[in-house]
């Protein structure tokens, strides 16, 4: 099976023309997701030692759950023990 081959020419042809701009998101986004895209969020590291991070890991893949999940309910917990909001709480007064 012979695929033809891409040329030099084409490929800098392609990046010199510049996509035309739309105004409405992608079609694939729902209203909800299109929503969620626009929300803020703040990428935080962190640092935990091989052990506590196999073990988050095993207990994640044993729930069928991201660790990202498990980080999220603790942080809840922890801000309820505090008594401050919730992350349901805060979630409500972001809404619009």
């Amino acid at each position: 099976m012979n695929k033809k081959r891409t040329s030099l020419e084409a490929i800098l042809r392609s990046e010199t023309e510049a996509p035309q701009p739309t105004s409405q998101p992608p079609s694939n986004l729902t209203t909800g997701e299109t929503q969620k895209a626009k929300r803020p969020i703040k990428q935080q590291t962190v640092y935990l030692p091989l052990d506590v991070y196999e073990q988050l890991r095993r207990l994640a893949f044993e729930e069928r759950v991201k660790m990202h999940s498990l980080l999220m309910e603790g942080l809840d917990r922890v801000f309820r023990d505090r008594g401050l909001q919730s992350l349901e709480d805060i979630k409500r007064n972001d809404a619009p």
